[in-house]
């Protein structure tokens, strides 16, 4: 999920500092993140996302 989010911030042209501000999380977290070495919460996670309009579904399995 976190090279979605990556691809994502690039494909808008934000930096990983831009992002992180959005996102109201901390640089070291996105860079993190990014390099999959973060294990984001579901709330950190829905901030990144949210940030750079991507969202998180759970679903039950049918």
């Amino acid at each position: 999920m976190a090279h979605l989010a990556a691809e994502r911030r690039q494909k808008l042209g934000l930096s990983q500092a831009e992002l992180a501000e959005l996102a109201g999380v901390s640089l070291s977290f996105i860079t993190k993140l990014e390099a999959g070495r973060a294990n984001p919460g579901f709330r950190q996670l829905n901030q990144v996302l949210d940030a750079v309009g991507l969202t998180l579904s759970i679903n039950p399995k049918s």
